[in-house]
């Protein structure tokens, strides 16, 4: 017991002997871990707008204004036969007409162009919600039945396709270029960590000289340096975590003033903490570690 704290001493030694070389190894550790968060943010933010919109999602479909009710009635009676289909509500040409009244209440020039055309140039409405926005193209391709495909005047669902595309597409490019972020810090954490060990060793010769004459073995001349790769790693998950949960509770609520129900960055960062946390510190150490080990295997002779 006693040669382990004696190991661990020394390995806090060699940590504030160099402290700002240390900092500066924790210090790219964290930006690291902190690209890989917002990794992990951005795909909570984006599952949560994609849920967002495919909520309000529909198709909007517009009959002639010749079709009479049972036209309107009998297509919403086919499509709920559909198990793919949640929602079918029928809008009367009255309530459309009422609807466009209230949409352009501040636009008196549109107001009087409708009064002017004298009848409701409005048809029959359906608007139609599916369980999943992959179900819409079945349900359009359902649309072409020649049994109603003469009554419609108009299918909108390319609007919001064109969103959701949107919105998937930028996700993928953030987390392209996000990936490429994690692995060039990455890659200069490795670079950094292996200098601090080396100049560490460099620093500590002299003792390292004296534990070979007086019997240490190579286990305990070596222990104190991988302990400080855990450090490393440590510290870095602390900075990094504590970052990610001040950011997530300052971003919650202006995610869910866009979001019905928010992305529920903090609850994720606290509830799977163990998970996120436990992982990145895993990582973190095994990059410190295998860092560390090819240092000493090139520059420390025990």
């Amino acid at each position: 017991m006693s040669t382990l704290l004696r190991v661990i001493k020394f390995a806090f030694q060699h940590f504030f002997r160099n402290i700002w070389l240390s900092l500066v190894t924790v210090s790219m550790l964290t930006l690291t871990l902190l690209a890989l968060n917002i990794l992990l943010s951005l795909n909570l933010a984006t599952d949560a707008a994609i849920k967002n919109i495919e909520s309000r999602v529909d198709i909007s479909v517009t009959f002639k204004t010749e079709a009479v009710e049972s036209d309107a009635k009998n297509t919403a009676i086919y499509l709920q036969s559909f198990s793919e289909v949640r929602d079918v509500q029928i809008i009367t040409p009255d309530e459309a007409l009422e609807a466009f009244k209230i949409k352009h209440a501040n636009n008196p020039i549109v107001l009087a162009s409708i009064e002017e055309v004298g009848e409701n140039p409005f048809g029959y409405e359906l608007i139609i919600q599916a369980n999943s926005t992959d179900n819409y193209p079945m349900i359009l391709e359902a649309l072409d039945n020649p049994s109603f495909r003469d009554q419609i005047e108009d299918k909108d669902f390319a609007s919001h396709e064109a969103v959701l595309n949107k919105i998937s597409s930028v996700a993928n490019q953030v987390r392209f270029f996000g990936l490429i972020l994690v692995i060039l810090f990455l890659t200069i954490a490795v670079l950094i960590v292996f200098n601090t060990v080396r100049v560490a060793i460099f620093v500590h010769r002299e003792e390292i000289s004296i534990m070979r004459l007086v019997g240490a073995t190579g286990w305990f001349i070596r222990t104190p340096f991988l302990i400080e790769a855990l450090i490393f790693s440590f510290l870095a998950v602390l900075i990094s975590g504590a970052f990610m949960i001040f950011a997530a509770t300052v971003l919650d609520p202006v995610f869910a003033s866009y979001f019905d129900s928010g992305s529920k960055l903090k609850d994720f960062f606290i509830g799977q903490g163990y998970w996120v946390y436990g992982s990145e510190f895993v990582g973190a150490a095994l990059v410190c570690l295998f860092s560390t080990a090819v240092a000493m295997r090139k520059y420390l002779r025990v």
